[in-house]
Protein backbone atom coordinates (compact mmCIF):
# COMPACT_ATOMS: atom_id res chain seq x y z
CA UNK A 1 0.00 0.00 0.00
CA UNK A 2 2.88 2.54 0.92
CA UNK A 3 4.52 1.85 -2.31
CA UNK A 4 1.50 2.22 -4.20
CA UNK A 5 0.70 5.85 -2.26
CA UNK A 6 4.20 6.45 -3.51
CA UNK A 7 3.42 6.07 -6.80
CA UNK A 8 0.86 7.80 -6.77
CA UNK A 9 2.78 10.80 -5.46
CA UNK A 10 5.26 10.54 -8.38
CA UNK A 11 2.20 10.48 -10.91
CA UNK A 12 0.75 13.55 -9.20
CA UNK A 13 4.19 15.15 -9.37
CA UNK A 14 3.50 15.07 -13.64
CA UNK A 15 0.62 16.83 -13.12
CA UNK A 16 2.24 19.33 -10.85
CA UNK A 17 4.56 20.06 -13.97
CA UNK A 18 2.20 20.07 -16.53
CA UNK A 19 0.32 23.43 -14.89
CA UNK A 20 2.82 25.87 -16.30
CA UNK A 21 2.39 24.25 -19.79
CA UNK A 22 -1.58 24.68 -19.12
CA UNK A 23 -1.25 27.99 -17.85
CA UNK A 24 1.24 29.13 -20.52
CA UNK A 25 -1.13 27.57 -23.41
CA UNK A 26 -4.46 28.90 -21.64
CA UNK A 27 -2.66 32.44 -21.48
CA UNK A 28 -1.85 32.81 -25.37
CA UNK A 29 -5.29 31.15 -26.16
CA UNK A 30 -7.29 34.04 -24.24
CA UNK A 31 -4.47 36.51 -25.61
CA UNK A 32 -4.50 35.38 -29.01
CA UNK A 33 -8.07 37.65 -30.21
CA UNK A 34 -6.14 40.61 -29.31
CA UNK A 35 -2.67 39.93 -30.96
CA UNK A 36 -1.83 39.78 -34.45
CA UNK A 37 0.41 36.86 -36.33
CA UNK A 38 3.49 37.89 -36.16
CA UNK A 39 3.03 39.14 -32.26
CA UNK A 40 1.86 35.98 -31.22
CA UNK A 41 4.79 33.96 -33.10
CA UNK A 42 7.12 36.58 -31.67
CA UNK A 43 5.63 36.05 -28.11
CA UNK A 44 5.00 32.12 -28.88
CA UNK A 45 8.86 31.02 -30.58
CA UNK A 46 10.65 31.87 -27.04
CA UNK A 47 8.19 30.26 -24.78
CA UNK A 48 8.11 27.10 -26.58
CA UNK A 49 11.70 27.12 -26.63
CA UNK A 50 11.85 27.32 -23.14
CA UNK A 51 9.49 25.00 -22.49
CA UNK A 52 10.83 22.56 -24.27
CA UNK A 53 14.27 23.27 -23.42
CA UNK A 54 13.84 23.02 -19.50
CA UNK A 55 13.57 19.18 -20.74
CA UNK A 56 16.95 19.04 -21.81
CA UNK A 57 18.96 20.86 -19.20
CA UNK A 58 21.68 19.18 -17.55
CA UNK A 59 21.10 17.78 -14.25
CA UNK A 60 17.16 16.97 -15.13
CA UNK A 61 17.80 12.88 -15.36
CA UNK A 62 19.98 12.71 -12.67
CA UNK A 63 16.53 14.89 -10.75
CA UNK A 64 13.94 12.14 -11.87
CA UNK A 65 16.73 9.28 -11.24
CA UNK A 66 16.26 10.53 -7.65
CA UNK A 67 12.33 10.83 -7.72
CA UNK A 68 12.17 7.08 -9.34
CA UNK A 69 13.88 5.71 -7.13
CA UNK A 70 12.01 7.27 -4.04
CA UNK A 71 8.84 7.17 -5.04
CA UNK A 72 8.50 4.29 -7.53
CA UNK A 73 10.62 1.69 -5.73
CA UNK A 74 13.06 1.36 -8.95
CA UNK A 75 16.30 0.42 -8.59
CA UNK A 76 18.76 3.05 -11.01
CA UNK A 77 21.94 3.42 -11.14
CA UNK A 78 23.49 6.83 -11.19
CA UNK A 79 23.84 8.50 -14.40
CA UNK A 80 27.67 8.57 -15.58
CA UNK A 81 27.45 9.85 -18.75
CA UNK A 82 25.58 12.84 -19.63
CA UNK A 83 25.00 12.57 -23.81
CA UNK A 84 22.11 13.90 -25.58
CA UNK A 85 20.49 10.33 -26.63
CA UNK A 86 20.39 10.51 -22.16
CA UNK A 87 18.99 13.30 -22.32
CA UNK A 88 16.10 13.00 -25.06
CA UNK A 89 15.31 9.71 -22.89
CA UNK A 90 14.97 11.99 -19.71
CA UNK A 91 13.12 14.55 -21.82
CA UNK A 92 10.86 11.85 -23.12
CA UNK A 93 10.21 10.67 -19.50
CA UNK A 94 9.64 14.45 -18.31
CA UNK A 95 6.45 14.46 -21.30
CA UNK A 96 5.38 11.09 -20.22
CA UNK A 97 4.83 12.01 -16.24
CA UNK A 98 3.42 15.19 -17.43
CA UNK A 99 0.69 13.50 -19.58
CA UNK A 100 -0.13 10.83 -17.40
CA UNK A 101 -0.02 12.52 -14.71
CA UNK A 102 -2.21 15.52 -15.76
CA UNK A 103 -4.98 12.33 -16.41
CA UNK A 104 -4.58 10.51 -13.36
CA UNK A 105 -5.08 14.14 -11.49
CA UNK A 106 -8.19 14.94 -13.63
CA UNK A 107 -9.20 11.43 -12.64
CA UNK A 108 -8.68 11.91 -9.21
CA UNK A 109 -10.15 14.84 -9.47
CA UNK A 110 -13.91 13.65 -10.68
CA UNK A 111 -13.87 10.10 -9.16
CA UNK A 112 -13.50 11.57 -5.97
CA UNK A 113 -16.23 13.57 -5.44
CA UNK A 114 -18.56 11.86 -7.17
CA UNK A 115 -17.29 8.77 -4.86
CA UNK A 116 -18.01 10.97 -1.96
CA UNK A 117 -21.45 11.72 -3.24
CA UNK A 118 -22.50 8.25 -3.99
CA UNK A 119 -21.63 7.23 -0.51
CA UNK A 120 -23.18 10.57 1.41
CA UNK A 121 -26.05 10.27 -1.00
CA UNK A 122 -28.83 8.28 1.53
CA UNK A 123 -28.05 10.81 4.03
CA UNK A 124 -27.19 14.14 1.62
CA UNK A 125 -29.33 15.67 -1.27
CA UNK A 126 -26.91 15.51 -4.14
CA UNK A 127 -29.17 15.63 -7.74
CA UNK A 128 -29.85 13.73 -9.68
CA UNK A 129 -28.99 11.22 -6.86
CA UNK A 130 -31.68 9.65 -4.80
CA UNK A 131 -31.83 10.26 -1.22
CA UNK A 132 -33.33 8.45 2.03
CA UNK A 133 -34.06 5.00 1.52
CA UNK A 134 -33.84 4.68 -2.06
CA UNK A 135 -30.28 5.67 -1.97
CA UNK A 136 -29.55 2.49 -0.36
CA UNK A 137 -27.59 1.20 -3.43
CA UNK A 138 -25.21 4.40 -3.73
CA UNK A 139 -23.03 3.87 -1.03
CA UNK A 140 -21.81 0.29 -1.76
CA UNK A 141 -21.55 1.95 -6.17
CA UNK A 142 -19.25 4.43 -4.20
CA UNK A 143 -16.95 2.46 -2.48
CA UNK A 144 -16.57 0.26 -5.36
CA UNK A 145 -15.67 3.36 -7.78
CA UNK A 146 -13.08 4.38 -5.29
CA UNK A 147 -11.70 0.81 -5.37
CA UNK A 148 -11.28 0.69 -9.56
CA UNK A 149 -9.58 4.26 -8.89
CA UNK A 150 -6.94 2.63 -6.27
CA UNK A 151 -6.53 -0.48 -8.96
CA UNK A 152 -5.94 2.01 -11.99
CA UNK A 153 -3.55 4.12 -10.42
CA UNK A 154 -1.99 1.06 -8.49
CA UNK A 155 -1.71 -0.54 -12.71
CA UNK A 156 -0.72 3.03 -14.22
CA UNK A 157 2.14 3.64 -11.31
CA UNK A 158 3.54 0.08 -12.11
CA UNK A 159 3.56 0.51 -15.79
CA UNK A 160 5.34 3.51 -15.02
CA UNK A 161 7.58 2.14 -13.02
CA UNK A 162 8.78 -0.58 -15.82
CA UNK A 163 9.59 2.10 -17.83
CA UNK A 164 11.58 3.87 -15.48
CA UNK A 165 14.78 1.65 -16.73
CA UNK A 166 13.76 1.77 -19.89
CA UNK A 167 13.91 5.75 -20.47
CA UNK A 168 16.03 6.91 -16.90
CA UNK A 169 18.16 3.46 -17.03
CA UNK A 170 21.51 3.27 -19.13
CA UNK A 171 21.34 2.47 -22.70
CA UNK A 172 22.73 -0.44 -24.54
CA UNK A 173 26.17 1.35 -25.46
CA UNK A 174 26.26 2.57 -21.54
CA UNK A 175 26.05 -0.92 -19.96
CA UNK A 176 28.34 -2.39 -22.63
CA UNK A 177 30.77 0.47 -21.34
CA UNK A 178 30.22 0.08 -17.76
CA UNK A 179 30.50 -3.78 -17.94
CA UNK A 180 33.50 -3.37 -20.15
CA UNK A 181 35.10 -0.54 -17.18
CA UNK A 182 34.24 -2.98 -14.46
CA UNK A 183 35.68 -5.90 -15.89
CA UNK A 184 38.99 -4.04 -16.52
CA UNK A 185 38.59 -3.35 -12.84
CA UNK A 186 38.52 -6.78 -12.05
CA UNK A 187 41.14 -7.37 -14.34
CA UNK A 188 43.21 -4.89 -12.77
CA UNK A 189 42.37 -6.07 -9.25
CA UNK A 190 43.19 -9.51 -10.02
CA UNK A 191 46.65 -8.42 -11.40
CA UNK A 192 47.77 -6.53 -8.46
CA UNK A 193 46.66 -9.49 -6.18
CA UNK A 194 48.70 -11.84 -8.15
CA UNK A 195 51.56 -9.50 -7.88
CA UNK A 196 51.19 -8.96 -4.07
CA UNK A 197 50.81 -12.91 -3.86
CA UNK A 198 54.10 -12.95 -6.05
CA UNK A 199 56.08 -10.70 -4.10
CA UNK A 200 55.40 -12.65 -0.85
CA UNK A 201 55.65 -16.10 -2.14
CA UNK A 202 58.89 -15.09 -3.72
CA UNK A 203 60.66 -13.15 -0.81
CA UNK A 204 59.41 -14.50 2.58
CA UNK A 205 59.43 -18.33 0.39
CA UNK A 206 63.32 -17.82 0.10
CA UNK A 207 63.83 -16.43 3.46
CA UNK A 208 62.20 -19.08 5.16
CA UNK A 209 63.56 -21.92 3.18
CA UNK A 210 67.15 -20.22 4.16
CA UNK A 211 66.26 -20.08 7.41
CA UNK A 212 64.92 -23.99 7.50
CA UNK A 213 67.66 -24.88 6.10
CA UNK A 214 70.50 -22.98 8.20
CA UNK A 215 68.11 -24.39 11.61
CA UNK A 216 68.41 -27.89 10.70
CA UNK A 217 72.27 -27.97 9.24
CA UNK A 218 72.85 -25.99 12.69
CA UNK A 219 70.96 -28.54 14.86
CA UNK A 220 72.50 -31.56 13.23
CA UNK A 221 76.37 -29.88 14.39
CA UNK A 222 75.17 -27.98 17.37
CA UNK A 223 77.66 -30.45 19.53
CA UNK A 224 80.47 -30.72 17.29
CA UNK A 225 80.77 -27.38 15.58
CA UNK A 226 80.05 -24.11 17.65
CA UNK A 227 81.62 -21.65 15.36
CA UNK A 228 79.04 -23.00 12.01
CA UNK A 229 76.32 -22.80 14.69
CA UNK A 230 77.35 -19.10 15.03
CA UNK A 231 77.70 -18.67 11.57
CA UNK A 232 74.37 -19.96 10.67
CA UNK A 233 72.91 -18.25 13.60
CA UNK A 234 73.98 -14.99 11.84
CA UNK A 235 72.52 -15.84 7.98
CA UNK A 236 68.77 -16.81 9.96
CA UNK A 237 68.93 -13.31 11.35
CA UNK A 238 70.04 -11.89 8.10
CA UNK A 239 67.34 -14.13 6.47
CA UNK A 240 65.08 -12.68 9.11
CA UNK A 241 65.17 -9.14 8.49
CA UNK A 242 65.16 -9.41 4.86
CA UNK A 243 61.82 -10.90 5.36
CA UNK A 244 60.13 -8.10 7.64
CA UNK A 245 61.29 -5.51 4.74
CA UNK A 246 60.04 -7.59 2.21
CA UNK A 247 56.61 -8.40 4.48
CA UNK A 248 56.57 -4.40 5.64
CA UNK A 249 56.45 -3.79 1.79
CA UNK A 250 53.96 -6.36 0.86
CA UNK A 251 51.79 -5.17 3.79
CA UNK A 252 51.95 -1.84 2.86
CA UNK A 253 50.84 -2.83 -0.48
CA UNK A 254 47.68 -4.08 0.42
CA UNK A 255 46.63 -1.13 2.83
CA UNK A 256 47.30 1.55 0.64
CA UNK A 257 46.84 0.10 -2.72
CA UNK A 258 49.11 -1.79 -4.89
CA UNK A 259 49.20 1.40 -7.45
CA UNK A 260 49.00 4.23 -5.33
CA UNK A 261 51.44 3.22 -2.48
CA UNK A 262 55.39 4.61 -2.12
CA UNK A 263 57.78 1.43 -1.86
CA UNK A 264 58.47 2.05 1.82
CA UNK A 265 61.93 0.24 0.90
CA UNK A 266 63.71 -0.16 -2.32
CA UNK A 267 62.87 -3.18 -3.97
CA UNK A 268 65.99 -5.75 -4.53
CA UNK A 269 67.21 -6.15 -8.22
CA UNK A 270 69.90 -7.17 -10.25
CA UNK A 271 72.79 -5.50 -8.69
CA UNK A 272 71.79 -6.80 -5.05
CA UNK A 273 72.61 -10.64 -6.74
CA UNK A 274 75.56 -11.35 -4.55
CA UNK A 275 74.05 -10.78 -1.54
CA UNK A 276 71.16 -13.03 -2.99
CA UNK A 277 74.20 -15.79 -3.83
CA UNK A 278 75.65 -15.33 -0.83
CA UNK A 279 72.40 -16.24 1.27
CA UNK A 280 71.67 -19.15 -0.64
CA UNK A 281 75.28 -20.03 -0.26
CA UNK A 282 75.02 -19.96 3.45
CA UNK A 283 72.04 -22.58 3.37
CA UNK A 284 73.96 -25.19 2.07
CA UNK A 285 74.30 -24.81 -1.68
CA UNK A 286 76.79 -25.07 -3.51
CA UNK A 287 76.50 -22.54 -6.87
CA UNK A 288 78.45 -21.47 -9.64
CA UNK A 289 77.54 -18.45 -10.99
CA UNK A 290 78.40 -17.01 -13.97
CA UNK A 291 77.24 -13.18 -14.52
CA UNK A 292 78.23 -11.05 -17.51
CA UNK A 293 77.45 -7.89 -18.60
CA UNK A 294 76.10 -4.80 -16.43
CA UNK A 295 73.14 -5.58 -14.23
CA UNK A 296 73.42 -1.31 -13.53
CA UNK A 297 72.36 -0.72 -17.34
CA UNK A 298 69.15 -2.46 -16.57
CA UNK A 299 66.10 -0.68 -16.47
CA UNK A 300 64.74 -1.11 -13.27
CA UNK A 301 60.94 -2.98 -13.91
CA UNK A 302 63.26 -5.99 -15.64
CA UNK A 303 66.19 -5.73 -13.31
CA UNK A 304 63.75 -6.35 -10.10
CA UNK A 305 61.50 -9.21 -12.45
CA UNK A 306 64.80 -11.19 -13.18
CA UNK A 307 65.90 -10.66 -9.71
CA UNK A 308 62.97 -12.60 -8.35
CA UNK A 309 63.41 -14.99 -10.87
CA UNK A 310 67.11 -15.77 -10.21
CA UNK A 311 65.57 -16.17 -6.51
CA UNK A 312 62.97 -18.67 -6.67
CA UNK A 313 65.12 -20.73 -9.07
CA UNK A 314 67.59 -20.53 -6.21
CA UNK A 315 64.76 -21.02 -4.02
CA UNK A 316 63.67 -24.15 -5.95
CA UNK A 317 67.40 -25.33 -5.78
CA UNK A 318 67.97 -25.30 -2.32
CA UNK A 319 64.90 -27.31 -1.92
CA UNK A 320 65.82 -30.13 -3.99
CA UNK A 321 69.29 -30.21 -4.54
CA UNK A 322 73.30 -29.14 -3.22
CA UNK A 323 74.37 -27.68 -6.00
CA UNK A 324 73.72 -25.74 -8.87
CA UNK A 325 74.90 -23.56 -11.86
CA UNK A 326 73.39 -19.84 -12.62
CA UNK A 327 74.00 -18.21 -15.48
CA UNK A 328 72.83 -14.44 -15.88
CA UNK A 329 73.61 -12.62 -19.42
CA UNK A 330 72.76 -8.92 -19.79
CA UNK A 331 73.07 -8.39 -23.38
CA UNK A 332 71.74 -5.22 -25.25
CA UNK A 333 68.22 -6.18 -25.95
CA UNK A 334 67.52 -8.66 -23.21
CA UNK A 335 68.01 -10.27 -19.80
CA UNK A 336 68.94 -14.24 -20.00
CA UNK A 337 69.17 -16.31 -17.04
CA UNK A 338 69.27 -20.44 -17.13
CA UNK A 339 69.81 -22.00 -13.74
CA UNK A 340 70.36 -25.98 -13.21
CA UNK A 341 70.34 -27.81 -10.52
CA UNK A 342 70.06 -31.83 -10.27
CA UNK A 343 66.94 -33.00 -8.57
CA UNK A 344 67.04 -36.10 -5.79
CA UNK A 345 65.12 -38.79 -6.52
CA UNK A 346 61.70 -38.00 -5.75
CA UNK A 347 61.93 -34.33 -6.35
CA UNK A 348 59.17 -32.21 -7.84
CA UNK A 349 60.75 -28.77 -7.89
CA UNK A 350 57.94 -27.76 -10.85
CA UNK A 351 55.09 -28.49 -7.80
CA UNK A 352 54.40 -25.22 -6.10
CA UNK A 353 52.86 -21.82 -7.33
CA UNK A 354 56.90 -20.46 -7.28
CA UNK A 355 57.11 -21.62 -11.68
CA UNK A 356 53.09 -20.15 -12.29
CA UNK A 357 54.50 -16.99 -10.28
CA UNK A 358 57.88 -16.80 -12.76
CA UNK A 359 55.40 -17.74 -15.62
CA UNK A 360 53.16 -14.50 -14.94
CA UNK A 361 56.46 -12.12 -14.37
CA UNK A 362 57.77 -13.35 -17.60
CA UNK A 363 54.42 -12.52 -19.47
CA UNK A 364 54.02 -8.99 -17.95
CA UNK A 365 57.39 -8.08 -20.07
CA UNK A 366 56.76 -9.76 -23.16
CA UNK A 367 59.43 -12.69 -22.56
CA UNK A 368 59.78 -16.44 -22.65
CA UNK A 369 60.31 -19.29 -19.88
CA UNK A 370 61.20 -22.74 -19.73
CA UNK A 371 61.28 -24.61 -17.07
CA UNK A 372 61.33 -28.45 -16.79
CA UNK A 373 63.23 -31.54 -16.08
CA UNK A 374 65.71 -32.85 -18.61
CA UNK A 375 68.58 -35.52 -18.34
CA UNK A 376 68.14 -35.51 -14.32
CA UNK A 377 68.32 -32.08 -13.92
CA UNK A 378 66.10 -29.41 -13.41
CA UNK A 379 66.43 -26.22 -16.12
CA UNK A 380 64.89 -22.59 -16.06
CA UNK A 381 65.54 -20.51 -18.46
CA UNK A 382 64.54 -17.02 -19.14
CA UNK A 383 64.75 -14.34 -21.46
CA UNK A 384 63.33 -10.68 -20.35
CA UNK A 385 63.94 -8.37 -23.12
CA UNK A 386 64.29 -4.62 -22.32
CA UNK A 387 62.68 -2.76 -24.60
CA UNK A 388 59.69 -1.16 -23.95
CA UNK A 389 60.00 -1.75 -20.49
CA UNK A 390 59.49 1.39 -17.48
CA UNK A 391 61.70 1.88 -14.81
Amino acid sequence: MALITRRTVHLLLGAVLLLPYVALGWLFVISADGLGWVELLVLLAPAVAIGVGVAFVRGVRALEIAAARALLGVDLPDPDADTWSARRRAAAWLLLNAVLGGAVALLVLVVVPVAAAFVLAPWSSFPPLPTGPAAFWTPPVGVLLLAVLGTVLAVVGAGVARLAPVLLGPSAAERMAAELAASRRAERALAQRNRLARELHDSVGHALTVTTLQAGAAARVLDSDPAFVARALDAIADAGRTALDELDHVLGLLRDGADEAPDRAPQPDLRDLDSLLASTRAAGVQITADVRGTPDTVPLAVSREAYRIVQESLTNAARHAERARLRVAVDPDAVLIELTNPVRAGGTPGGGRGITGMRERVAVLGGELTAGLGSGEWRVHARLPLAGSTV
